[in-house]
């Protein structure tokens, strides 16, 4: 992610974030670092509320091999119809500076 993308993005979820457990909240620094784009962040960030694929996204991190190609793997496999069409949603009222919630 750009530089840009990472103050706009931590600045709309620094308010919301708080109210997520620990897991996810030390989750979003790796994801800020290894997203490509916005978009990816707010998906894996979607998906790493559930326990299986935070730990799957995890453990790509840490074994360190092609993280980009694997996180964009599991963001193919694991997105579904309702997670899209939330993501689209939310960078719209990004786009449009409309207040937003996760």
């Amino acid at each position: 992610m750009k530089i840009n993308e990472i103050h706009e993005v931590s600045r709309i979820i620094s308010k919301d974030l708080r109210l997520f457990i620990d897991p996810i909240r030390l989750i979003v620094p790796l994801l800020f670092s290894h997203a490509k784009n916005k978009r990816d962040f707010f998906i894996l960030f979607e998906l790493s509320k559930f326990q299986s694929i935070r730990n799957n996204i995890l453990n790509i991190i840490k074994k360190d091999q092609a993280i980009p190609m694997k996180l964009e793997e599991i963001i193919r496999k694991r997105s579904n119809k309702r997670i899209m069409s939330k993501i689209n949603i939310l960078l719209k009222k990004i786009d449009n500076n409309e207040e937003v919630s996760l």
